[in-house]
């Protein structure tokens, strides 16, 4: 499919912003130490530019992808790339001098709750590009709500195998279970709007609850038992992948009336 750069670039993205900034607050909340913190927060980041890098090749001529910022302020996805650049230069930044102890921890720090700050505003951004009037099935406060899911989903997991175990885990539990929440809502939505491309993703949907399920079970299984490493990293791997099957479902959605 055409939009497959998308689908990992905002899943990637949004999982790493959610990752960063949990790990930021489990650093403030002296639930991980600030070493690991540092490797955790630039692993994150490492993610984040390996999901821009795939995004870019969505771009007819990735070579003029910077054109797109010639209408920030006025384009939806000027301002996603804008964003996506100001979060990646300072949560690069904060990341590599908390790693390499340059300077003062204290400078980074606040370099890296400023890119945190930035980072909300870009998770905001990324759904209001697919609040189109003219596509009936992604026009609903649905689209909105699973993308800001995301980051909660997948960059918990994320966290808590970065480090940050306890806040990182409780906040996917949480999300995903919101998300299993919503889902007959947002099913029946996307139905209304288009019966036979919604029954076309019933496979797609399926394997993301399935997944998110497993997930589900690896990091409860880990919080009530600190069970081992390997099912934590099983289930950040499962739900990533929930979070990707998801995305494919959500840009299959595409249709305008004729």
């Amino acid at each position: 499919m055409h939009e497959l750069p998308l689908v990992f670039f905002t899943v990637f993205t949004q999982c790493a912003v959610g990752a960063f900034i949990l790990l930021l607050i489990g650093g403030a909340l002296r639930q991980i130490e600030a070493r690991r913190m540092a490797i955790g927060l630039f692993a994150a980041m490492c993610l984040f530019g390996l999901g821009v890098v795939i995004g870019i090749f969505h771009v007819g001529q990735p070579a003029r992808a910077l054109n797109m910022l010639f209408r920030v302020g006025a384009s939806p996805m000027s301002n996603e790339i804008a964003l996506s650049a100001v979060f990646g230069v300072l949560g690069g930044l904060s990341a590599l001098g908390l790693l390499l102890k340059r300077g003062t921890s204290t400078l980074f720090v606040s370099l890296a709750w400023l890119a945190a700050a930035v980072g909300v505003v870009f998770v905001l951004a990324i759904p209001r590009i697919y609040q189109l009037p003219t596509v009936a099935t992604w026009s609903s406060h649905y689209t909105t709500t699973i993308m800001v899911l995301t980051p909660f989903i997948g960059g918990g997991a994320l966290a808590a195998f970065f480090g940050a175990r306890r806040v990182g885990l409780w906040v996917s539990i949480i999300a995903i279970l919101a998300s299993f929440c919503l889902l007959p809502g947002y099913l029946s939505t996307i139905t209304n709007a288009d019966s036979a491309l919604a029954s076309a993703q019933t496979t797609w949907f399926t394997v993301q609850g399935v997944l998110l399920a497993v997930g589900l079970i690896c990091a409860m299984a880990y919080a009530r038992r600190n069970s081992g490493q390997p099912v934590l990293a099983t289930a950040v791997l499962v739900i990533v992948a929930a979070e990707l099957a998801g995305r494919v479902a959500f840009y299959n959605l595409w249709t305008l009336p004729m």
